[in-house]
């Protein structure tokens, strides 16, 4: 198999769609219709620029409401396809992809559409072409590729083939047992699409909401398994439809594309790239910060109950932690591995510790990602890390490397790890765009054994935001030690989208640590006169009318500002530091054996923030201009 793309998944013009696409390594590409209407230019000069770039042009797509009409409608079926073979062969591609038919005049009947595709294999055969058939979820006679491959199967003709696209297949929950006995060499042409699981309507949902395989929540692994039993060695085809791909960056786009191939090339050949490994832990935070303000950053760190326990021998940087806990604060001012374009404090990197880093950077750097070497940051410890969507580094790291990282790196003015109700980073909380998010989501489930969560919407005072998490899959996500939160919103004033305004991207929102005793960690914090984020008294009155809490449990929670939510698995208690950081707050959490992030008590905070921020900024309205 190869890699191909078709232009319908990405935004801008033709020739900016065939310079991402050949930018991305893809070596083959389907041309929409509509993206060669429009074009400047000949249908030469087209197919032209595309075998410039070194690409092969799949096929022309898509030629609709052919099959199963009678009389005259019959008769300008076949006429428009003889003007599609014209446009084909100054195209320079020899494949048409045709749709099952929603022309109102339609007849249903297998052996009336094999007729039909037999014709017009045959008037194709004679120009040197061809013909792939797909069964469109929506269509109104054959919407089953069962279907489908019985009418290629009984036309019987050697240029005439059949189309298999994930979607239409998967929207229709339509078995893969049968496509397993296809023979690979009648598959012309394979297209995939992911999406997340939604309750619509075929073609809204197929319009709007397909995704690339590893960003939604189809079974990719299982279709990729049953097509590696056809032998097909033809094209694997991205087509999606997405409003977010449509006003995205093409170059971002076909980047995802081109990750997303090579994940589904290692689902059909899980022995050429080592298996994902579950995330064991968050293992440290690195932020990066201006000399001027890392008091701030310390003075909090230190109410928390963490220590500094070792400075860096070369750069000026400090380890501080507890238990578990590790947080590195960098003060370099030419610091490289610093987000790139972002002078304001933020956290550059983080560690993902999992059983053995080398094999997960071995199948990272397989996926095309990329990877960051030590030399590349001018760093004297031998990490390697991948880049963030937003030009952060996320370490890859196994526990014989972080021990040795912390023995000597930081040798410094050591002192021993103390211990404390914080132990460790419970999850941490990003701030995207949805085209990000949607990278992110890719990334993540590609190179670790991870699974999202659900989307859920965050109801904020400004607009929605969309949630999910990922969290380990499998056996490994009993000890849920590893959460990563994503949000993203269409509304420009959100929380969410106020802090990717504010630094000039995405990243991290807040740092969530884990506290074994919520009221211990809410003693130093009033101690160190550290501000927690105030928490409307309505909230605390609902409290005791949705849960069987004592008066004086609900009153400690109110006068310190502490979020409860309970479930199925147990309790859940949260406080949120008062925004301080320019473009991150930190969250404490207590679980008692709960396991989710306190999704119900979103939209409070969310709003306290906002309330948070409308008095700290007074002179300021939402889109940040003056009053007059």
């Amino acid at each position: 198999m190869y890699s191909s793309i078709a232009t319908v998944c990405l935004s801008g013009a033709l020739i900016d769609k065939i310079n991402a696409i050949a930018d991305a390594g893809f070596e083959g590409i389907e041309i929409f219709e509509n993206d060669l209407t429009a074009f400047n230019g000949t249908a030469r000069e087209a197919g032209q620029l595309i075998r410039d770039r070194g690409m092969t042009l799949v096929t022309l797509q898509p030629f609709r409401d052919f099959e199963g009409l009678e009389g005259r409608d019959r008769q300008r079926a076949f006429d428009r396809a003889e003007r599609k073979f014209d446009l084909m062969e100054e195209l320079g591609t020899d494949l048409l992809m045709c749709c099952s038919s929603v022309h109102p005049n339609a007849k249903p009947g297998i052996a009336r559409a094999a007729e039909d595709y037999a014709e017009l294999g045959d008037r194709a055969a004679k120009r040197g072409l061809r013909i792939a058939f797909e069964a469109l979820a929506w269509g109104t006679h054959i919407h089953d590729y069962r279907d489908s491959w019985e009418v290629v199967r009984r036309a019987d003709h050697a240029s005439v083939g059949l189309v298999l696209d994930t979607f239409h297949i998967f929207s229709r929950q339509t078995e893969l047992d049968t496509l397993a006995s296809i023979p690979g060499d009648r598959i012309f042409l394979v297209q995939t699409a992911d999406a997340p699981r939604l309750s619509m309507d075929h073609l809204s949902w197929s319009r709007h909401y397909r995704c690339f395989p590893g960003q939604g929540e189809l079974q990719m692994q299982q279709f990729m398994e049953r097509l590696s039993e056809t032998r097909y060695d033809g094209a694997l085809s991205h087509e999606i439809f997405n409003d977010v791909f449509r006003m995205g960056h093409s170059d971002q786009t076909a980047r995802d594309g081109m990750h997303s191939y090579r994940l589904l090339r290692t689902m059909a050949d899980q022995s050429s790239v080592p298996a994902p490994q579950p995330v064991e832990r968050l293992a440290f935070i690195e932020i990066a910060i201006n000399p001027d303000r890392a008091d701030v950053l310390r003075t909090d760190l230190a109410a928390l109950g963490l220590r500094c326990v070792g400075k860096h021998a070369q750069v000026a940087a400090e380890r501080w932690a507890m238990n578990d806990l590790n947080v590195v604060i960098n003060t370099e001012r030419d610091f490289a591995g610093r987000v790139p374009g972002r002078e304001a404090t933020s956290v550059s990197a983080f560690g993902v510790q999992v059983d053995n880093a080398y094999q997960a950077i071995k199948r990272a750097r397989k996926l095309g990602y990329d990877l960051v070497e030590p030399k590349d940051v001018n760093a004297s410890h031998d990490m390697t890390a991948m880049r963030n969507v937003d030009g952060s580094l996320a370490y890859i790291v196994d526990a014989s490397q972080l021990s040795k990282v912390w023995d000597t790196e930081f040798t410094v003015d050591t002192q021993p790890v103390p211990e404390g109700p914080v132990v460790e980073v419970d999850h941490l909380s990003l701030s995207l765009s949805y085209h990000d998010y949607l990278s992110v989501m890719l990334q993540y489930r590609s190179v670790f054994a991870l699974e999202p969560t659900a989307s859920f919407d965050v109801t904020d005072p400004k607009g929605l935001i969309q949630s999910q998490v990922l969290h380990n899959s499998g056996e490994a996500n009993q000890s849920r030690r590893f959460r990563l939160a994503l949000n993203a919103s269409a509304s420009p004033e959100t929380t969410s989208n106020r802090l990717v305004k504010k630094v000039g991207g995405s990243g991290v929102q807040h740092i969530a640590l884990r506290t074994q005793d919520m009221a211990a960690t809410v003693t130093g914090l009033a101690d160190a006169h550290t501000p927690t984020l105030t928490i409307p008294v309505n909230y605390y009155r609902d409290l005791q009318a949705r849960y069987e809490l004592g008066e004086s449990e609900v009153q400690w929670m109110q006068d310190h500002s502490v979020l409860y939510d309970e479930d199925g698995t147990g309790e859940f208690r949260q406080l949120y530091v008062r925004p301080d950081h320019q473009s991150f707050f930190f969250e404490l959490v207590q679980r008692d054996g709960y396991q989710g992030l306190g999704a119900p008590n979103a939209f409070v905070r969310a709003a306290a923030q906002q309330q948070a921020d409308a008095l700290a900024n007074p002179s300021a309205d939402t889109d940040g201009d003056s009053k007059p």
